[in-house]
């Protein structure tokens, strides 16, 4: 794996609220960054050969991943339509009497900047879900730095979305607590403490916003998953999951809940540069959607002018065989991708 540059951050005094939230993600980091470790260092040799002959396997024989397109300009558009395009487009699972969760991204509100997922998508997804005979829908999230959400839910619009759409939100950093096994062996990590509702869910929309990020290139559906691990537990920012690796603990969080687990991903404006939190807003007029989380991830990486090889978890979760980053291993459906591909510019981390 490729080594990260040291991070840089300059803070003023008095410290701004800019300021604040960088330095909440430094603390997040720093706080084990004598024990960060590479991913293949911790495991020896078996479970490494183990990993890198599985990969080979599914390079060579798995099926190609499906990943959808679909066109949507702006929030204001016709969002429910473009999600049924893309839902269908995709292959998605059958809703049908399913305890649907959807897991949006908001990390924080940091005034018009677009790092949240819109609440317009995660509307049009209650919507589908609703009209394709879900048996239950609940919208949940971890957030990431505040330990009470309800600021952030009436800044960004989400809860008069959700008071309106009568649908319940389940805060993960405080839910019941079950124990999962980690089936993959990437980090020291045997077993991972999860929501509840994470756990009892039929299908997990992954409902990630497009943008670049400080650590892991980009965040997208893979990314978005640590969301579902809780601060009652782990912290905030969960600063001790950090310190596994980010892309050995996002391979683990891939392998471990994708067989429940789908993506939509909010592209219709990303976030560019000094993600997750800063940059700048780049309008993209894109949803994509499909099973295969790193197939998912890997064409936004394309959509946003990156290589998928250069993004460490994504290099690293499909040489190990997780899922497809190869462009001749992912089919696309719906638009083209030719069509919407941007040049976003890089976070300060990304080499």
């Amino acid at each position: 794996m490729r080594e990260k540059k040291s991070l840089i951050s300059n803070l003023q005094s008095p410290i701004s609220r800019r300021a604040f939230l960088r330095l909440a993600l430094l603390t997040g980091i720093a706080t084990g960054a004598g024990v960060i470790y590479k991913a293949t260092e911790v495991v020896g040799f078996e479970r490494w050969f183990r990993w890198m002959a599985r990969g080979n396997r599914a390079r060579l024989f798995a099926p190609n991943a499906r990943v959808a397109l679909a066109a949507c300009a702006a929030y204001d558009a016709d969002v429910l339509a473009a999600a049924r395009a893309v839902w269908q487009n995709a292959t998605m699972p059958d809703l049908r009497g399913a305890r649907v969760v959807i897991k949006p991204n908001l990390v924080d509100f940091v005034g018009d900047l677009p790092c949240f997922t819109h609440p317009r998508i995660a509307q049009a997804m209650i919507q589908l879900a609703r009209e394709s005979g879900a048996r239950e829908i609940i919208v949940a999230e971890g957030t990431t730095f505040r330990r009470d959400p309800q600021a952030i839910l009436d800044a960004t619009g989400y809860a008069a979305m959700l008071a309106h759409e009568q649908i319940a939100f389940v805060d993960l950093n405080y839910d019941d607590l079950v124990e999962i096994p980690l089936r993959g062996g990437y980090t020291r990590l045997k077993t991972l403490f999860v929501a509840k509702t994470i756990r009892d869910a039929d299908v997990l929309i992954s409902l990630p916003k497009m943008k670049t990020h400080h650590w892991a290139d980009i965040s997208a559906s893979v990314k978005n998953l640590f969301g579902v691990v809780p601060g009652i537990k782990y912290g905030w920012p969960k600063n001790t999951l950090h310190i596994q690796g980010i892309p050995a603990f996002l391979a683990e969080l891939a392998d471990s809940l994708q067989t429940r687990a789908c993506a939509v991903v909010d592209g219709i404006v990303g976030l560019q540069g000094d993600g997750p939190l800063f940059g700048s807003a780049v309008p993209s007029g894109i949803i994509v959607a499909g099973t295969d989380l790193l197939a998912v991830d890997a064409t936004c990486a394309r959509l946003m002018g990156f290589d998928p090889a250069q993004i460490g978890y994504l290099d690293f979760a499909a040489w190990a065989g997780i899922g497809a980053i190869d462009a001749g291993k992912i089919e696309l459906a719906g638009e083209p991708l030719a069509r919407f591909q941007r040049q976003y510019e890089r976070p300060p981390q990304m080499g």
